[in-house]
């Protein structure tokens, strides 16, 4: 018999060596990678804390503690559904990994990260969940990197030199200039942001609990509490890419793979977004503090009016997905700062349907970035006409990221919307996710666009299917919302500091 966090841990990061040594086969790679990741999502959402669960053969524990030189790692209510949502995710994005390559090392590596962010929803010290959570960023920058340096190299080379690079040039001349524009910006921005700015929100968030240790052997120093409140603040503004922290967001979603930075991007949200909400269940005197809320409020209105004008303005689908990532997280962080428990569920059902509008939208670039070679809209005319599939699982996706009706994205908008006292944050809101859905609706007109030639590849036929069962799921969460309601209401029942403070 062995605990859930044990098993949690060490599963992944024990059959990322195999994977490695599989990923020459990416059928292999792909398989095990996501076979693992089912396994325990299958484990944490079942959610049997009462019993022993059969795993492998083995009997897992799910509520059963464990120590590691003195430091407590359990399985909660609220950390298992975040485990068991992260590794469902990471299962599809595995799975779709096989079909259009999304980087030689993303299956070991993914892997590797599962392991980490596990370890940070699990641990009971706030320190050391930071810790596991940079190490995972770290190890991300180099699957955020991926293989894309090498083929822009060659194929900007080719351009220089007269040559043609692929069967889309013949009828694209203009995709070298896109090239050659893309390679000037700096292969590995987005990954160096990405970096740069997580090691930036590191260090006071692991001062905090120095303080607040502090604080607590000397009570009368209240000063200690507002610094701890402010490094806190500093700390997740970078991490949850509140502006001015923004512009790794954009930068990993134009850098990275598109499948990569969908799972990167929800996965870090999902765990950072945990870790706010256990300091405030933790510690009172946070909640109580009703500054604290405002500044959610604030930092999210910014967010979502960035982001929606942003996106507005952008003519490549790369960028045009960062901002619409942006735009939705601070929707998200507009309901948190409500502070009421109908807020939060609206909140964590918003994260939970943005993962499958940001991966059905990744999923669609993907395929287009596989067979074009480009995201640029100059490059992308008639299109969809060759990809249907892709081109709709693309639009659709970031439209559920906009919030317009009949997709996933709408429910848990309308229900922010309704939830605020003050008109001008909803049309705020609203007017971003208008500013996304024009970016989107203009991207397709582009795709839809006649062309002379038609010389892109079909799409795959296992990745389009993938697609298409992605937009049925979008679909159907934006006409049966409720289907994750219940888990989630437990979730927020489990943390009292919203009814404490009403």
């Amino acid at each position: 018999m062995i605990t859930a966090p044990l098993f949690l841990m060490v599963l992944p990061l024990a059959l990322a060596p195999v994977v490695y040594l599989l990923r020459r086969w990416a059928l292999l790679a792909a398989s095990l990678a996501s076979a693992t990741a089912l396994i325990m999502a299958s484990l944490c959402l079942g959610l049997t804390f009462d019993r022993p669960a059969s795993v492998l053969g083995l009997e897992v524990v799910l509520g059963e503690p464990m120590m590691v030189l003195g430091r407590e790692f359990t399985l909660e209510l609220a950390g298992g559904l975040t485990v068991g949502f992260i590794c469902l995710i990471a299962a599809i994005a595995f799975l779709f990994a096989w079909r259009v390559s999304q980087g030689g090392l993303f299956f070991p590596l993914g892997l590797i990260i599962l392991s980490l962010l596990n370890a940070a929803v699990m641990i009971r010290h706030f320190l050391f969940a930071v810790l596991f959570l940079w190490i995972a960023s770290i190890i991300a920058v180099f699957v955020v990197q991926g293989d894309r340096q090498g083929p822009s190299l060659r194929r900007v080379s080719k351009a220089a030199s007269g040559q043609a690079t692929g069967p889309f040039d013949r009828r694209r001349p203009e995709l070298a200039e896109g090239l050659s524009t893309s390679l000037r910006a700096g292969p590995g921005r987005g990954a160096l942001r990405y970096l740069v700015m997580v090691s930036l929100a590191v260090p006071p968030l692991l001062i905090t609990p120095w303080l607040i240790d502090f604080q607590a052997l000397n009570p009368d120093n209240l000063a200690l509490l507002r610094y701890a409140a402010v490094l806190l603040a500093i700390g997740f503004a970078i991490l949850l890419a509140v502006v001015p922290f923004h512009s790794w967001v954009s930068a990993v979603a134009a850098d990275a793979p598109p499948v990569v930075a969908a799972f990167v991007l929800t996965m870090t949200n999902a765990v950072v977004l945990l870790l706010m909400l256990e300091l405030l269940q933790s510690y009172a005197w946070l909640p109580e503090n009703l500054q604290v809320f405002r500044l959610l409020r604030i930092g999210g209105l910014l967010m979502a009016a960035l982001g929606g004008l942003l996106a507005f303005a952008q003519r490549d689908f790369g960028h045009l997905l960062g901002y619409a990532v942006l735009s939705d997280m601070g929707c998200t962080l507009v309901a948190l700062g409500v502070a009421s428990p109908t807020a939060l569920t609206a909140a964590l059902l918003q994260v939970a349907y943005r993962s499958v509008g940001l991966m059905l939208t990744a999923m669609g670039l993907a395929v287009v970035h596989h067979r074009v070679g480009s995201d640029s809209f100059a490059n992308l005319a008639g299109v969809a006409r060759r990809l249907p599939l892709s081109t709709a699982g693309l639009v659709l996706g970031g439209l559920s990221l906009a919030g317009m009706p009949l997709t996933a994205g709408f429910p848990s908008r309308w229900a922010i919307y309704r939830l605020l006292s003050a008109p001008d944050l909803a049309l705020v809101m609203l007017l971003s996710g208008a500013g996304v859905a024009f970016g989107y609706l203009r991207g397709l007109s582009i795709l839809l666009a006649p062309s002379p030639e038609s010389n892109v590849k079909r799409e795959p036929i296992i990745a389009s299917l993938m697609i298409l069962a992605m937009i049925v799921l979008c679909l159907g969460l934006g006409l049966r919302p409720q289907w994750l309601l219940p888990p989630i209401q437990r979730v927020v029942e489990s943390f009292g500091f919203l009814a404490a403070q009403r």
